[in-house]
């Protein structure tokens, strides 16, 4: 009774916190329109950055380390979305120049696995949080971006909000318990559900995609999107962090929330760009 009583709190909590968050978004953009979620995007990156550090960086690493990672991180960010089409030659070349930077800097280093370890885990971060952003803040860019923003937040969240009510209340089987004990296959069916269902409700939304289109990617977003929950778990056990920050109530930091969303983000990029119009005047 106890334990029930523990989680719903805790679900009370995270739904608490993720109306307040809604709230603020709806807020944003009532005031600054389309521009105010790019910034919202752009601010993710920039607290997002800081939970990644504390996630990949050992604490012997140093403020150097630490800050090259970061400004580099936002580089690829900022210049593959104003240089979409040529984001994988931004990332490539930013991330050739940190690991010159970086190697001078050890150049009298001794401990060679440490410096490949760090250049192994940089060019990780690079991608998870320097590219994969980039399709959802260009998803605002299509003729019906605004939708397309909210169905990524929208399939992602519901799937997230029915894997917690279906594993809380039938949960029996761990999926991957050395890396998030409490995720059950339970709950990732009530996920997938969820994101089924929101996509559905989506289609009045976007009546010009066709509904097996939507449920299909609902399907693979919800999935994919789990499959961002459990990656961001293994960062976190090997980093040996319990939450990537303490942003947000019930959730822990930006990268708890965001992590299937960040995911999720390229397949419904793909998937609008298979029905929708880039609007070039936005």
């Amino acid at each position: 009774m106890v334990a029930l009583l523990s989680k719903m709190n805790s679900f009370v909590v995270r739904a608490f916190s993720a109306i307040a968050a809604l709230l603020a978004l709806g807020g944003i953009y009532y005031f600054f329109n389309l521009l105010g979620l790019h910034i919202i995007v752009f601010l993710v990156i920039l607290l997002g950055g800081r939970e990644l550090i504390k996630i990949l960086f050992l604490p012997t690493d140093t403020h150097y380390d630490r800050g090259l990672f970061y400004v580099s991180l936002i580089m690829i960010y900022a210049l593959s979305v104003r240089f979409f089409e040529r984001a994988a030659v931004v990332y490539v070349c930013v991330s050739v120049f940190y690991f010159s930077l970086n190697l001078w800097r050890h150049r009298s280093e001794t401990n060679l696995s440490s410096i490949s370890s760090l250049q192994a885990k940089s060019l990780l971060g690079f991608f998870y949080l320097g590219l994969l952003p980039v399709f959802a803040d260009r998803l605002l860019l299509f003729s019906n971006g605004l939708a397309w923003f909210l169905v990524l937040l929208a399939v992602v969240f519901s799937g997230d909000s029915f894997a917690y009510i279906f594993g809380m209340t039938w949960g029996r089987h761990k999926i991957m318990p050395a890396i998030s004990p409490k995720k059950s296959a339970e709950g990732s069916i009530g996920g997938l559900l969820g994101s089924v269902f929101a996509s559905i409700v989506a289609s009045y939304f976007l009546p010009l995609v066709p509904l097996y289109a939507l449920i299909i990617m609902g399907l693979t977003v919800g999935l994919i999107g789990q499959f961002g929950d459990f990656f961001e778990s293994l960062l976190k056990r090997v980093a040996e962090v319990k939450d990537s920050g303490s942003i947000m109530p019930g959730h822990g930091g930006v990268l708890d929330r965001l992590d299937g969303v960040l995911f999720a983000a390229p397949f419904v990029y793909l998937t609008a760009s298979l029905f929708e119009y880039v609007d070039r005047f936005q």
